[in-house]
């Protein structure tokens, strides 16, 4: 491996509309991002029109809030809107890790302590990216940063190679404004079928405000991540609480969720309190009472604690400042939507591929990513409805999914096929990366940039962009790359 490649000075950066993920340095085995920090900067008002020169140098951004300073995101749904500030943002980053902590980044442990010597990955996080953007960051980082060397790679490839290498694969990206889905046929990205969504994981917030207009968007989000919100198969939504037809999703009809009050007939309510009436008129001591009525609310709690999630009227939460919250069913509605968009659209960018096997491969080698898609339930009822909708049925062999949320549908002799799909399955998890396998794949697009990344940097490599061949051709020959 030539001067310069080491692994330690390989830098992965994917830069996100809300997040940016960053890693200086491999680690045996590969590990999940070092830093996770928000996609934003600080930019001083007065020069909101001088931010468009391209060549100016962006002295007018900051890191951190500053007076007279406006906060800004760079990138916006997928769409670099602020080149000079993703260009800032970036640096600021690069400087962080390689120097002391100046601006609220970690300083990597790698003994990295020069630009020169770094070698990055840049992920390119959506297939919005336009070309100028993409050359005006290249020309920054050799011209004003002089990188070692600098390799742009586009998201769905990291992904797809995070599985292994599959030639043929159906990439499903699921972000915060937006959702991106593009196959990959024979290793290379196949751009007819590319559909752009304009709706993400903020769809399911705007949806879950109107079913719960008592809480506030920390709280909406909050939930939304929590254990208790979930997307139900059609076979726990029939055994659940409410049933399939009360968690029809009806976002003009709000549930305040306001209890009346319990049947006081009898000896005690139905949460198992004492009344006074019953005190008065027992034989038994008012501690015998209370004993028994312990014992009963704590069967209850056990009983209660022993039911799924599903089975439950009610669950709760806790919120930042330490609230509990209690939600009713919708916590298992607000996504009906975002998926519904996602599996017509998976079905009708396919349907662009023209060869029929490459397609079924497609439908059998599905990955989805992004935070989003770790919701429980939510990738197994995009599988369930895909199947429900286009799958292709023949005479001699009815297909049904063993389960409604079961994996494996794959029961049809493909020798000659005519219509496609006639089945579907997402990729298996890798199981050797011990910390991925734990925390989750929703991030796997970074993983596999760190696995390309060791087929990127090395001395005959000419999958990234040396500092001699920019000095000699330009930011242009970065699309001479072949990734």
């Amino acid at each position: 491996m030539a001067p310069g490649y080491k692994e330690e000075s390989y830098l992965i950066l994917q830069p996100g509309s809300y997040r940016t993920l960053v890693k200086l340095g491999l680690e045996d085995p590969l590990g999940l991002p070092s830093h996770s920090i928000e996609s934003k900067v600080y930019r001083k008002k007065s020069n909101i029109e001088s931010s468009n020169d391209n060549n100016s140098e962006p002295d007018f951004y900051s890191i951190t809030p500053v007076e007279g300073y406006e906060e800004i995101y760079p990138i916006v749904a997928g769409r670099i809107k602020d080149v000079k500030g993703l260009q800032f943002f970036i640096k600021s980053i690069i400087t962080s890790l390689i120097t002391k902590n100046e601006n609220g980044i970690n300083p990597s442990n790698s003994d990295i302590t020069s630009f020169e010597s770094i070698n990055l990955l840049l992920v390119q996080s959506s297939t919005r990216w336009n070309p100028f953007s993409i050359e005006s960051i290249i020309n920054y980082l050799f011209e004003s940063i002089n990188l070692n060397s600098i390799s742009l790679v586009p998201i769905e490839l990291c992904s797809m190679f995070s599985y292994g290498s599959i030639s043929n694969a159906l990439i499903i990206d699921i972000g915060y404004e937006k959702s991106e889905i593009l196959p990959i046929i024979d290793y290379q990205l196949y751009s007819p079928s590319k559909k752009v969504i304009d709706k993400g994981g903020s769809s399911i917030n705007q949806n879950l405000i109107k079913l719960l207009p008592k809480f506030n968007n920390d709280q909406i989000e909050i939930l939304k991540k929590s254990s208790i919100f979930e997307c139900l198969s059609e076979e726990d939504a029939k055994k659940s609480f409410y049933g399939m037809e009360g968690l029809i999703e009806n976002l003009d009809s709000i549930n305040n969720n306001e209890d009346e009050d319990d049947d006081l007939d009898g000896i005690e309510k139905d949460d198992g309190i004492l009344d006074i009436a019953t005190i008065v008129t027992s034989e038994k001591s008012t501690r015998e009472l209370l004993d028994e009525t312990n014992k009963k609310l704590k069967k209850k709690g056990e009983q209660e604690k022993k039911k799924k999630n599903s089975e439950l009227e009610s669950n709760n939460f806790y919120d930042f400042d330490g609230n509990l919250l209690t939600v009713g069913k919708e916590r298992f509605q607000g996504c009906n939507e975002l998926i519904d968009q996602l599996v017509f659209n998976i079905y009708h960018s396919l349907n662009k591929i023209p060869d029929l096997k490459k397609r079924q491969d497609c439908y059998d080698n599905i990955i989805i990513t992004g935070q989003t898609s770790k919701i429980k339930g939510f990738k197994e009822k995009i599988i369930f409805h895909l199947f429900n909708n286009y799958i292709v049925l023949t005479d001699n062999k009815l297909l049904q999914p063993q389960s409604q949320f079961r994996n494996d549908v794959r029961t049809v002799d493909d020798s000659t096929i005519s219509q496609v799909p006639r089945h579907l399955k997402l990729v298996p998890k890798i199981e050797y990366f011990s910390e991925w396998k734990k925390n989750g794949f929703e991030d796997c697009s970074f993983l596999g940039a760190q696995i390309l990344s060791k087929q990127v940097f090395n001395s005959n490599s000419e999958l990234c962009l040396t500092r001699d061949n920019y000095n000699e051709n330009g930011p242009m020959t970065i699309w001479n790359i072949c990734l």
